[in-house]
């Protein structure tokens, strides 16, 4: 109930706003130490946890399941603004952790009820996910790296720091697999024959920059939302050809196996890889094909008597894989959730073995096939949404807990949305089956090697299709979270297609503004057109022209370019997932407007202002958007050239202004700030420094070289309709002697 939520959870933002080491999580040892810990509280998973992180090859997409566990303790029900469920991620290729982002799921206070069985409806199952540009190698080379996902209900976890503690939420950690590039190159050689040769790889860097044969991999948009829901990478070079069931009976031999055991890294994958690899796996897609062709008796008996000479029985295995049975041995749906930003429905399946899949990583392996089923009228009736299929290989260095991975499937949610008033959460079901495509027909039809999966997920409400062109994104952000009047974002506003939070003073929007529109099926068939005008000088409306980017629901990525005067046909979903109506490429810093028009209409049917903010402060003598860092020209002139003495003490003064500004901070360069080591005459960095704010240096801590202060100071614009963080560093060298 509502009355059992603790006041921790209550005055959560309250608590940590007014001291910030309340719960004794404060990473920042030296202000750590200045501040009481009241309350101790970490990691508390009370309210909310992560199910899986997982990772898709195709979508090369990062993926954190994140089970709701209450149906209060939330900040408020649907028609409020609820609370966020931040999750940021952190990938480990070899040396060490790397920032990849963070992403946010919006939760609720849902009242617990039942489903159309009885049964509870919850806990319900929510995703957040972040695309990620990964370190590609050729198939020889096995990319696996670790990912760390941190969940932190309403508390963004710091950028940059993977030991950042949660007081509500968790940190989980898993191994996936990145998709390799198939076509040799000189990078390749380096990799594979460099450690064997004691080649030096920086002695063929420029060798390698001069390679005159590019990667045939189509470069992505720039920006918008291609970042946010990229196609996937095509194969680069020719397709392998699948391994007949002669070359994967010798493949699987006892002498074969015994020899790639000894490639394991982990002694548990040893084992496994010792262990035999059944006839009914490797066999399974051609004799399921068998099936279902419904070959001749002739080709049958043929087929038969070759199995024989194999030693293998094709009675018995065509009568095993039709059993049903879902054997988990090798692969298992382990969650399944619903990314409502991102509008995907997210499976994450664990390959648990290293062999058994048809192959190495450079053959063509095998294909885990998983098909989506929803129940979005509650009437215990699945309709079938679509199968999703990741590749799969054999990899005998995974780690004894095997590979975590993520089947992707884009959904039109706007369709199923409805009012807050009315419920949101629903039924959903994922069914695995390796090498088999499962069932489009049969919700409950279980495959023999794979399982099943059901779960509830929300669908956050919003207006569905009611056959209305309208506009419902600009800038990245949803227009009912945009001030109509000001063109600034509200208090309480998000990225659309992310689920991040913004800055609770407003941000305005810079550089590729983007537009978006419901792909409704009853507009298919209308021609619209943006205009925009500069309302600040009043200037006059012009067409939209710009050609701009969008993916279809097979994940296939093309160009749209207006035709004459800016017309174009309304975006249907199955070509246009994000109902993309146009890219607008901003300058300046004035208030503009875009208005959408329907042909024949003679009329704007909507529009939407936006504040502009395309300067960025600079070290300037512009007192609003400017930033000074200096040392006391009096120690720098009795030092002399930057110099000082091991022990002292620097002095100097700093400022920092942007009109929307955000923040400030130090930082050292090229080894990390010392605890304690910098102070300001400035408390919180959130507010402008003005000219004259000073800092000091203790340089007792700093082994004798060369050093660079930096100030940075970052705005709230929304940069290319994707996020915020655009700053500026400004730099001042000095050495320790």
């Amino acid at each position: 109930m509502a009355d059992d939520i603790e006041p921790a959870r209550l005055q959560f933002r309250r608590l940590i706003t007014a001291n910030p080491n309340h719960f004794g999580t404060l990473t920042d040892k030296a202000l750590a130490e200045l501040l009481p810990v009241i309350e101790p509280k970490q990691s508390d998973t009370a309210y909310e946890e992560i199910g899986c992180v997982s990772y898709s090859p195709e979508r090369d997409r990062l993926e954190a399941t994140i089970v709701i566990k209450r149906a209060y303790g939330y900040s408020g029900g649907p028609c409020t603004h609820g609370s966020v469920e931040w999750v940021r991620f952190f990938v480990d290729f070899g040396s060490g952790w790397v920032d990849a982002g963070s992403a946010a799921a919006r939760v609720f206070d849902v009242p617990l009820g039942t489903d159309c069985t009885g049964g509870p409806d919850h806990p319900y199952i929510a995703v957040a996910g972040v695309d990620l540009t990964p370190v590609r190698k050729f198939c020889t080379t096995p990319v696996l790296p670790r990912v760390r996902a941190i969940l932190s209900w309403e508390h963004e976890p710091t950028a940059g720091d993977p030991a950042f503690p949660p007081v509500w939420g968790e940190v989980q950690e898993d191994t996936v697999q990145i998709r390799p590039r198939i076509r040799f190159t000189l990078h390749d050689v380096v990799d594979t024959l460099g450690p064997a040769l004691q080649i030096d790889p920086k002695a063929l860097d420029a060798l390698i920059e001069q390679e005159l044969v590019p990667i045939p991999v189509p470069e992505p948009d720039p920006v918008g939302p291609v970042a946010l829901n990229p196609q996937p990478l095509p194969p680069v070079g020719p397709d392998p050809v699948p391994l007949s069931v002669h070359q994967l009976t010798r493949i699987y031999s006892p002498d074969k196996l015994k020899v790639l055991a000894e490639r394991a890294i982990d002694k548990r994958i040893a084992r496994l890889a010792l262990e035999p690899v059944p006839p009914h796996r490797f066999a399974a897609a051609e004799s399921s094909s068998a099936v279902a062709s419904a070959m001749s008796s002739t080709t049958l008996a043929t087929t038969s008597l070759a199995y024989t000479k194999l030693d293998l029985d094709w009675g018995s295995i065509v009568a095993t894989l039709g059993d049903g049975s879902g054997d988990t041995t090798y692969e298992q749906l382990e969650c399944l959730g619903l990314d409502d930003a991102a509008r995907n429905l997210v499976a994450t399946y664990r390959v648990k073995r290293p062999t058994g899949f048809s192959g190495p990583p450079c053959s063509a392996g095998s294909t885990e096939y998983v098909a989506f089923w929803a129940d979005f009228d509650d009437d215990c009736r699945y309709t079938y949404l679509g199968t999703v299929m990741v590749g799969a290989h054999d990899y005998i260095t995974m780690p004894g807990g095997g590979l975590s991975y993520a089947a992707v499937l884009p959904l039109d949610l706007d369709a199923y949305r409805r009012l807050c008033t009315e419920p949101g959460l629903h039924k959903v079901r994922a069914v695995l089956s390796w090498n088999t495509p499962p069932s489009t027909t049969d919700p409950d039809a279980v495959p023999h090697w794979g399982n099943q999966l059901s779960t509830t997920v929300h669908v956050l409400p919003g207006r569905g299709y009611d056959g209305t062109a309208r506009l419902t994104i600009v800038g990245g952000v949803a227009t009912s979270e945009i001030n109509a009047v000001t063109g600034v974002t509200t208090p309480v506003a998000h990225i659309a297609y992310n689920g991040a939070l913004l800055d609770a003073r407003g941000c305005p929007f810079a550089g590729l503004v983007t537009v978006h529109g419901p792909t409704d099926p009853a507009l298919a068939g209308t021609k619209y057109r943006l205009m925009v005008h500069d309302v600040t000088t009043g200037g006059t409306p012009t067409p939209v022209t710009d050609p701009f980017f969008v993916v279809s629901s097979a994940a296939i990525g093309s160009w749209v370019t207006p035709g004459a005067g800016g017309w174009t046909d309304w975006p249907t979903w199955y070509a246009n997932t994000l109902g993309t109506l146009g890219y607008m490429r901003s300058s300046g810093d004035d208030v503009w407007q875009v208005e959408l028009e329907l042909q024949g209409s003679g009329t704007t049917v909507d529009s939407q202002v936006f504040q502009l903010d395309n300067t960025l402060a600079t070290a300037s003598a512009d007192p609003a958007n400017s930033a000074h860092l200096a040392v006391d020209p009096g120690q720098l002139s009795a030092q002399g050239c930057g110099k000082f003495t091991q022990g002292m003490t620097i002095l100097g003064t700093f400022d920092a202004h942007d009109t929307w500004f955000d923040s400030w901070g130090f930082s050292l360069l090229p080894t990390p700030l010392p605890v304690g080591a910098l102070s300001t005459s400035l408390s919180i960095a959130t507010s402008q420094a003005p000219v004259g704010s000073t800092w000091e240096l203790d340089t007792g801590g700093l082994t004798p070289c060369g050093y660079v202060l930096r100030l940075t100071t970052s705005d709230r614009a929304i940069i290319n309709s994707v996020g915020t963080g655009r700053s500026l560093p400004v730099d001042i060298g000095f050495c320790i002697e």
